[in-house]
């Protein structure tokens, strides 16, 4: 028997993130995909979950909504060195400065930068995860809430990649 279970909760937490990009218009094209971002993605939550269980340690389980926020501009930022990494052919490494308190460093392609730094992307998945688990609280009841948050951020994340190659092939500004 496998230890494999499905979650109605994630899935319905995944499509409030991806609901939250198409009121947006981010996916009025097919979402790009790649290897090497779905490798990036892998790297980037193990290092997160790790970094959580620290910031548990010290601050206890319950997270603030402003470190909820800052978490999803986190993985927004991350996706836009991420899809810039990878057009530049350089390793993906992430630096966790500012995965709680919302001073993220942002180190991308100058278009991708300027178009992330006026998306409101991340704050509108923060809002809407929080409202989320709010309106749900009855059925995410007994689900793990950390889980249940990296799965938000992981499709955040995603999404977040997808927008990064549209600036790019967009603005072609990536050699």
């Amino acid at each position: 028997m496998s230890d494999f279970v499905t979650s109605v909760p994630a899935q319905a937490v995944a499509r409030c993130i991806i609901e939250t990009a198409r009121s947006l218009n981010m996916l009025d094209q097919p979402i790009a995909v790649s290897d090497e971002l779905a490798n990036a993605e892998k790297a980037l939550i193990v290092k997160m979950f790790q970094h959580m269980d620290e910031h548990i340690k010290k601050h206890g389980e319950e997270l603030q909504p402003d470190e909820i926020s800052s978490l999803f501009t986190f993985v927004f930022a991350k996706a836009a060195e991420a899809v810039t990494n990878m057009f530049n052919h350089k390793e993906q490494t992430f630096d966790l400065t500012g995965m709680f308190d919302g001073r993220i460093p942002l180190y991308a392609d100058d278009s991708v930068t300027a178009e992330f730094k006026s998306s409101r992307f991340p704050f509108l998945c923060a809002e809407n995860y929080l409202q989320f688990t709010e309106d749900f609280a009855g059925d995410i009841a007994g689900c793990d809430p950390l889980l249940l948050l990296f799965e938000a951020l992981k499709w955040c994340f995603r999404l977040s990649c997808h927008l990064a190659i549209v600036v790019v092939e967009n603005h072609n500004s990536i050699s």
